[in-house]
């Protein structure tokens, strides 16, 4: 099973419909060169970013991105409303932007093992384990999570190459955390959205400004009564090397890092969750960017 490109062809197949609404696009390659895509749903000026599978192991909310277009798009279609707010309008004031797949090397090596890698990283050091379960990095041993240069950097990480934790050698030193630096620089998201696995929580804050943080907590209280996840307390300062502490922190707009499932440790989420997963975050993207719309004409 080849993970990626499976869900590559997932991406080109619902491309298919709905042309004038939807659109896909490379937006850069893992370090095993897969094609990393982004698909747009919506035809509005104003941008939100919604990614998932960061962490390798993390691979089901990919599932869940592109299940959550194909619902929303099936609400487009039915002229259906969410909140109290159409979908067809919002759509047209709004463009969802969907990164299902930001790791797909790791993806495919916690779910195939090491033996679909091209000879150059077959032998790594790093990668010499009878089991990738736990596995969170991409295929060069680096945290992708943990690649985003900030001013209060995390303190849980550590200084070589394996599963979890490595901030690399540089900020940005990877092909896919690249990636996701030229779309938001090119996009001037109003927002984002990124999707991780184990815990049921919300995380929402990045030493905002108090009007930032009175913004942000309100968005993060409505998502929070959707999916009914613990929002994280507010802190003095916040430590961290995420996409969304780097987003916030540049762009003093809202994000969430959203942990989807009941805590599992370390190792893949069960697919058991999955229905009840799907269910509280289906209309998650359309309330955030309800949100985002309404603060924005404040």
């Amino acid at each position: 099973m080849n993970f990626s490109e499976d869900v590559n062809k997932a991406i080109c197949n619902i491309s298919k419909d709905q042309r004038e609404l939807l659109s896909i696009y490379k937006i850069g390659s893992s370090v095993e060169n897969t094609p990393m895509l982004a698909i747009n749903l919506g035809i509005g000026s104003k941008k939100i970013l919604i990614n998932a599978t960061h962490h390798a192991r993390e691979m089901i909310n990919t599932i869940l991105l592109l299940d959550q277009i194909q619902y929303i798009l099936n609400l487009y279609k039915k002229n259906s409303s969410v909140d109290n707010i159409n979908i067809r309008e919002l759509l047209h004031k709004v463009t969802l932007v969907f990164v299902p797949l930001v790791n797909p090397d790791g993806a495919d090596l916690v779910l195939n093992g090491k033996y679909f890698l091209s000879n150059q990283y077959k032998n790594m050091f790093y990668l010499q384990r009878n089991s990738f379960e736990s596995w969170k990095s991409n295929i060069r041993g680096v945290d992708l999570n943990r690649n985003y240069p900030t001013k209060h950097p995390s303190n849980d990480t550590v200084n070589y190459h394996g599963p979890k934790g490595y901030t690399g050698p540089w900020y940005f030193s990877e092909p896919e955390t690249c990636a996701l630096k030229d779309l938001t620089e090119f996009c001037l998201f109003e927002g984002s959205i990124s999707y991780h696995s184990s815990g049921e929580e919300i995380y929402w804050q990045f030493n905002q400004s108090k009007e930032e943080k009175d913004r942000d907590l309100q968005i993060a209280k409505k998502i929070s009564k959707e999916t009914t996840y613990n929002l994280l307390p507010e802190e003095e300062i916040n430590l961290g090397n995420g996409y969304k502490d780097w987003f916030i922190e540049n762009y003093k707009k809202p994000a969430l890092t959203m942990e989807v499932s009941p805590y599992v440790g370390e190792r893949k989420v069960p697919q058991k969750y999955y229905p009840q997963i799907f269910q509280q975050n289906k209309n998650v993207p359309i309330i955030f960017a309800k949100e985002i719309l309404n603060n924005s004409l404040n």
